[in-house]
């Protein structure tokens, strides 16, 4: 496919469902790279804001080191094509699992988390991937543990 092909509506739905999936299975981190664009990222989280590649492969690697038992569930999802991008505006309820060593137990946390995502189609594969990914509010739901920040 052209990379200059506008993105579908189809194409990004399916998209955000990988994503979400390759997240709560820890995919290995070049596959999570060949997620996102090469260039000119922006990636703001709840607890830090990243801008290249070096800081989203620290992001990457702290966070699968410290949830497990993940699951996004995408609740709401509006995806808006532009000429040579896709906005998406999602509700995502997330759900994992941290253990401070050297508790007895793990805790449950759990957010809904509003963001915005910027998709693009990639140069080198022509597959669509993420330039701009802005959490806008991250809720606690119910008696959810605090977001545990290292």
């Amino acid at each position: 496919m052209s990379t200059t092909n506008a993105l579908t509506e189809n194409e990004v739905r399916q998209f955000v469902t990988t994503w979400f999936h390759k997240l709560d299975i820890h995919t290995p981190l070049e596959d999570f790279l060949s997620m996102v664009a090469d260039e000119s990222i922006e990636f703001r989280f709840p607890e830090v804001t990243v801008t290249d590649q070096a800081g989203l492969i620290d992001w990457y690697n702290r966070v699968t080191h410290s949830f497990f038992d993940e699951v996004h569930e995408t609740k709401e999802l509006t995806i808006t094509p532009e000429s040579n991008r896709a906005k998406v505006d999602l509700l995502t309820h997330w759900q994992a699992s941290t253990w401070d060593a050297p508790a007895a137990r793990s805790q449950r946390i759990e957010f809904l988390a509003q963001q915005t995502w910027y998709v693009v189609r990639s140069n080198k594969t022509g597959q669509p991937v993420v330039s701009s990914y802005l959490v806008n509010s991250f809720d606690p739901v119910g008696d959810s543990a605090a977001l545990p920040v290292k």
